[in-house]
């Protein structure tokens, strides 16, 4: 989990087993754009020229690119 993530930074998105097929960003990799502090945290992910809003607990450090 990506928790304190800093705009630029590669994250993945990652969703737990069973909500896989219905999340159409799942495994996919993006820049953080926004990087929420309050509550809820949720941050701004830009994927394919755009931005979609991740909870924290779905997002994970990209260890491969």
């Amino acid at each position: 989990m990506l928790t304190n993530p800093k705009a630029g930074q590669k994250a993945q998105v990652w969703y737990r087993e069973g909500l896989r097929s219905l999340m159409p960003l799942h495994g996919r990799v993006g820049m953080v754009r926004v990087a929420g502090r309050g509550r809820p945290r949720n941050h701004g992910v830009e994927i394919d020229e755009q931005i979609f809003i991740v909870p924290c607990g779905n997002l994970r450090k990209v260890n491969h690119e």
